[in-house]
């Protein structure tokens, strides 16, 4: 390997505190200002021929601060089992049983799951059991909550059918390494990962909780909160700083076998579904661990990338490595988003890149041949759909005329069309007003096989002042009709439309930051609910009185994190009943029309661990201030009438003043045996 340098650039947004650091780089090194603007921050200073070498840090800057790398720790952890594939411990084709003996379903074909199918999404499990997944100020640990949530789910597909991002799969991975090693997974990392590429401050939230270089944090207006932390550490729950990050990507460097032979690399950079010329691009492009190893922009340039993001509550990671360059890039922040940091990291790439005589190209335009009319055997693939938009999973009813395909959403409460132009190469382009191609860009394509009915698409977003991404799926599914009796369809419209919040969350989970659900149904789709907020979004088919399940089958990670629900009459700590909608991944509603009210006569809650106390503020009482006396381990939120959050004991800055809005909710948590008196 050549002799490398850094590339560290640090400066503040309006959103958060980032860190970016390249390493790799055999050339200039550039370092930039603390605490600018973004635009400021872009005029990056140039230091010719300098490595950077600081106290406290190892590789970066002085102050560089720790940050959750979110789902990068995929990255982490397969890499971890892969260490043990070269030691010889671990097979990849072997099921997972094999090191996980606990491991069951209620769905027989969980014996076929391998190791392999954990690593690049392919196990078919439904996606994520998210119960206590994201905390503040609390490092809480249920070594046993994953394997109880998955022993009574099903499948989704036959194991290794198709790529779905799946976060559950990496947290058996980290059981895996646990299981094998008989070391707890965050000594492994710090032992046989971090140590090897020179991360001084790589760690999880069992070591690293309250640290007191961990990056601050804001909520919504910028308020300071509570610092949140990953519980779910194979799948998302490294923290690191950004240098340590990207002496982690640098391990991945063609010849570089630090942590990892040549065959476990080759393997992990290898797209799962790799088929030559007939490899379908619109399912996911994932290798093991990464989210991508192809970029159809860098391989024009004779440039391979493998790419991660990653995104908790409040903070937010990008991992690019170009592998034969010898560059890796790492953009953390809080604030913003993964897309986000995906854009700088490629900026940061494409400008290292550059020095090195290889130009990128983004986004390039395609024109289109229009067509003046839909040839009529489209005509068949009239009907309802569901769609995987920017919004989230949605009902839409899919129709034709002459020229136009017409998609009406039925979603948003207004009616809303988008309309697509048919090509002469056979696909439909969303328009605007005009007839013109749409800044956002859907080129879609229908295909019918024996699995059903479906949109391909390629679609290309704009992010102002950042740039383009492109992507290619599978983005919606025509649905049948699904007939339900009287008393089936009586029991589901008694829901319909009725506000829920969810209960079952430890007192420091970040769910309670948006809480509220509500399930939908469309006159012209009787037999499905769906949500348009809380629950992923998921449309359901109806099944029974009670239950409701996931149907959907798009052959990608448009079908990622599948939830079904259950009505039930659940009797609560007070003693009272309550109906409640419980959840696959863990979290369970009630009704808001069933609440409490809170008012004048309300002096003390009692608390109930993983049960929240929630009441309707009372007309007696609202547009008071009340104080409270609570334990330390107890919180109390707030919400206007419009659901929104004004008042947590998480903000920082909260005073001993809590407000209660007209029509608005309080909800006290906290554990079993403590209460908190209201003054």
């Amino acid at each position: 390997m050549s002799k490398s340098t850094k590339i560290i650039v640090t400066f503040a947004l309006m959103t958060g505190i980032v860190s970016v650091t390249a390493a790799g780089y055999a050339g200039n090194v550039y370092a930039g200002a603390r605490d600018r603007s973004l635009e400021d921050a872009a005029e990056i200073n140039e230091v010719t021929d300098k490595s950077v070498q600081t106290a406290g840090t190892g590789n970066g800057s002085p102050d560089e601060r720790i940050y959750c790398v979110g789902s990068v720790s995929k990255v982490y952890v397969t890499a971890a089992v892969m260490q043990l594939v070269d030691q010889g411990l671990v097979e990849l084709d072997k099921p997972i049983t094999t090191y996980i003996p606990d491991f069951t379903m209620a769905d027989g074909r969980y014996t076929d799951i391998t190791v392999r199918m954990l690593m690049d999404h392919t196990s078919g499990i439904m996606g994520t059991s998210t119960k206590n997944m994201f905390l503040y100020d609390d490092n809480y640990y249920d070594k046993d909550y994953l394997l109880k949530s998955l022993s009574s789910q099903h499948l989704v597909h036959t194991p290794g059918e198709y790529a779905a991002y799946c976060n559950d799969g990496f947290d058996l991975l980290k059981l895996i390494v646990e299981n094998v090693t008989g070391m707890d997974y965050t000594e492994y990392v710090v032992r046989n990962i971090a140590s090897y590429v020179g991360a001084e401050h790589t760690g999880s939230p069992l070591t690293l909780f309250r640290n007191e270089l961990n990056a601050p944090v804001t909520f919504a207006g910028n308020v300071p909160y509570d610092h949140d932390y990953c519980m779910s550490i194979g799948a998302g729950g490294i923290y690191a700083t950004a240098s340590d990050a990207a002496n982690f990507g640098s391990a991945f460097f063609t010849g570089n076998e630090v942590l990892l032979s040549r065959d476990s690399l080759n393997a992990m950079a290898k797209r799962w579904n790799d088929e030559g010329e007939n490899t379908d691009i619109y399912k996911d492009g994932n290798g093991l661990g990464w989210d991508y190893v192809e970029n159809l922009d860098y391989e024009q340039a004779g440039v391979r990338v493998l790419g991660k993001g990653g995104d908790v509550t409040m903070q937010h990671a990008h991992l690019l490595v170009a592998p034969d360059q010898e560059i890796s890039v790492a953009v953390l922040s809080t604030g913003g988003t993964s897309s986000h940091n995906e854009f700088m990291a490629k900026a940061l790439l494409d400008t290292v890149l550059e020095e090195q005589g290889i130009k990128i190209e983004h986004g390039k335009e395609k024109t289109f041949e229009f067509e003046d009319k839909v040839p009529e055997e489209y005509l068949a693939y009239e009907g309802f759909y569901v769609f995987s938009s920017v919004y989230g999973p949605e009902f839409a009813y899919v129709s034709f005329d002459d020229s136009m395909m017409h998609v009406k959403h039925l979603d948003f409460g207004a009616e809303k069309t988008d309309d697509y132009r048919f090509t002469s190469d056979g696909s439909f382009v969303s328009v605007d007003e005009n007839g013109a191609p749409t800044l956002d860009l859907y080129e879609g394509r229908i295909k019918a096989d024996e699995n059903g009915v479906y949109f391909t698409v390629r679609s290309s977003m704009q992010a102002a002042g950042l740039g383009t991404s492109t992507f290619y799926r599978y983005a919606a599914e025509r649905i049948a009709p699904n007939p339900v009796s009287d008393e089936v369809a009586e029991s589901w419209q008694s829901i319909r439309g009725r506000d829920m919040v969810t209960f079952s969350e430890r007192y420091s989970s970040t769910e309670y930051d948006a809480p509220f659900a509500c399930m939908y149904m469309l006159d012209e789709l009787p037999g499905y609910v769906y949500s348009q907020t809380g629950l992923g979004g998921r449309p359901l088919k109806i099944k029974d009185e009670t239950n409701a399940v996931s149907f959907t089958t798009m052959p990608c990670s448009s079908n990622r994190d599948l939830v079904d629900v259950k009505l039930e009459t659940k009797t609560l700590s007070g003693g009272s009943a309550a109906t409640i909608l419980k959840t696959t991944r863990g979290a369970n509603y009630r009704f808001v029309d069933e609440l409490p009210v809170f008012d004048s006569n309300v002096r003390e809650v009692s608390l109930h661990d993983d049960e929240a106390q929630w009441y309707a503020i009372g007309d007696d009482v609202a547009g008071s201030i009340i104080t409270v006396d609570r334990p330390k381990d107890a919180v109390v939120y707030v919400y206007n009438k419009y659901h929104e959050v004004v008042y947590s004991t998480h903000m920082l800055t909260a005073s001993g003043n809590i407000p209660l809005p007209a029509e608005g909710f309080i909800m006290f948590a906290g554990v079993d045996g403590k209460s908190v008196l209201v003054n």
